[in-house]
């Protein structure tokens, strides 16, 4: 069977990287996918994990100092180019796949509108803060393994009877719902996305961004980069903000640039009427006409 994806992760820390690389060879069908992984964990994995995951990994790098997202990304879709698969998934480590059905979920919703160009699966645990609330809503709590009845439940998508603490303005009905716009979670995109658009700006760093501006680049050309309930995975959401909090992401391996996330130098307002970067690619003018946004034109790219 010929490799229709090829996955890539670029963890700073090796906590979650084992149970991913489980739950998608658990799920997938098999040599249907290669994987990608930029080891960024100062020392690399540990024994243990490495021990582990080593024979699930295709390609694996350790790179002499923190790439940060968006650069240790694009040297997996550059190999993900060079192979040729139909589709990129450049993923967090810290997701679970939750039934073999999630793939087939992907698939239904390119299908949708010919103008999709990346899916992103939704998942049970969402982000408070996306809501203005102080905790993570789950629709159905953490589990090593799913029932296939609890799978059906988050594709239909009827939750008007759920009794578990959610946002006020948390959706009750969501089966079949694709939405444009999303955070690039695990996000499987079309080949062609960075061979027509261009790869992600390696000026983002370490992280945070970058998924907005690639928005607005597919988005003024009428592509559409959708989050969709026809496919579901777990997510934790936020993880690396333990090792912030740790402390340990001082360490000059880590921190060997400055955070960089200024959109305004990118989309400008003198170039666009006043109005600056907006992920759906376009401002409307005086008149009322929506007009696609300029941006400077060079994609970034971090030298190792």
């Amino acid at each position: 069977m010929k490799p229709e994806i090829t996955y890539i992760f670029t963890p700073i820390c090796d906590k979650f990287i084992s149970r991913a690389l489980y739950t998608l060879y658990k799920y997938s069908e098999p040599n249907s996918f290669r994987v990608i992984v930029i080891d960024q964990r100062k020392n690399g994995f540990s024994p243990e994990v490495m021990k582990y995951v080593r024979p699930l990994i295709h390609l694996y790098m350790h790179p002499c100092r923190n790439l940060g997202y968006a650069k240790a990304m694009n040297e997996g879709i550059l190999h993900a180019l060079h192979w040729k698969t139909p589709l990129v998934c450049p993923s967090n480590d810290d997701i679970e796949i939750l039934d073999s059905r999630w793939i087939q979920g992907i698939k239904d919703t390119f299908a949708k509108d010919e103008r999709i160009v990346g899916v992103c699966p939704m998942s049970p645990r969402h982000a408070g803060w996306g809501y203005g609330v102080d905790y993570y809503p789950e629709i159905l709590p953490y589990k090593d393994e799913y029932t296939k009845e609890e799978y059906d439940y988050l594709l239909k998508g009827d939750f008007t009877d759920y009794k578990g603490r959610l946002p006020k303005t948390f959706p009750r009905q969501l089966g079949g719902t694709v939405v444009d716009g999303a955070v690039f979670v695990m996000p499987y995109f079309k080949r062609e996305v960075f061979e027509k658009f261009g790869l992600l700006d390696e000026r983002f760093f370490p992280g945070s961004g970058e998924d907005m501006d690639l928005m607005a680049r597919v988005y003024r050309e009428e592509g559409r980069i959708v989050s969709s309930s026809l496919s579901w995975i777990w997510h934790w959401w936020s993880k690396s903000k333990d090792l912030f909090a740790s402390g340990e992401l001082e360490d000059p391996y880590y921190k060997n640039r400055s955070y960089w996330n200024n959109m305004g130098e990118l989309w400008r307002p003198e170039d666009n009427e006043g109005h600056g970067h907006d992920p759906w690619g376009h401002y409307k003018n005086e008149k009322g006409e929506k007009v696609p946004l300029k941006r400077v034109e060079d994609i970034f790219t971090d030298i190792i």
